[in-house]
């Protein structure tokens, strides 16, 4: 139960411009890096940070989506900062009981670099188109996940007086936090799935974007 959930990528066949990328981004590996489990043995707790650059970089390997209507679902999503969350806790028995997703929206934050804190947006501040992708994504994850699916939550989170400007940029050096009830999550970035991979200069060997040394011989990376 407690391992990583690789699960939204498979349900992109729902239906700003495609950015162009000069490598592939690993989708296994983007979907790890954006998702965090608790460390308690009780808890059926998730927290999955959902950047646009996630969908950026899954319909840019799908060609079945056509562009038009990815690029309307970028639009709607690049205004915001989306988490899924999962929680609830398990029993003696192995049975898990859910928490609402009321109880969950009370309990969430958003922490930025700033230490500017966010509250999750209610239904009428979010726009209807977005909220119709939202409502298209639920029953899909249900039939999927099963009471998993059931209760996976999306939040939304905006800087209210400035839509336009991030909270988190995936790409930045920056850190945040989620906070779900008495636990934080916390991101330190960029995301090295975003980054083209560098190069060592002694072995050539390909590292994580986000690194700047090799782990083995301590030379400076070089880019690809």
């Amino acid at each position: 139960m407690h391992k990583k959930i690789t699960i939204l990528f498979l349900i992109f066949s729902l239906s700003g411009t495609l950015l162009a990328q000069d490598f592939k981004v690993n989708i296994n590996k983007l979907t790890e890096e954006t998702q965090q489990l608790s460390d308690s043995p009780d808890k059926m707790r998730l927290v999955w940070w959902i950047p646009t650059d996630f969908w950026e970089a899954v319909f840019s390997q799908d060609e079945s989506i056509p562009e038009m209507d990815a690029n309307a679902m970028l639009n709607e999503f690049e205004k915001y900062t989306m988490v899924a969350t999962i929680d609830g806790t398990i029993d003696a028995d192995g049975n898990i009981h859910y928490i609402s997703e009321e109880a969950i929206f009370n309990k969430l934050k958003v922490i930025n670099d700033l230490q500017e804190e966010f509250s999750p947006l209610t239904e009428d501040q979010i726009d209807l188109n977005t909220k119709r992708l939202i409502t298209i994504m639920k029953p899909v994850l249900a039939n999927m996940l099963g009471k998993l699916g059931e209760n996976m939550h999306f939040f939304l989170f905006q800087k209210v007086n400035n839509p336009m400007e991030k909270i988190v940029n995936a790409k930045n050096k920056e850190k945040f936090t989620v906070k779900l009830s008495d636990e934080q999550f916390q991101w330190q970035l960029p995301l090295g799935s975003l980054l083209k991979p560098k190069k060592c200069p002694i072995d050539e060997q390909l590292h994580d974007g986000s690194w700047s040394y090799c782990p083995y011989h301590g030379k400076r990376l070089t880019k690809n």
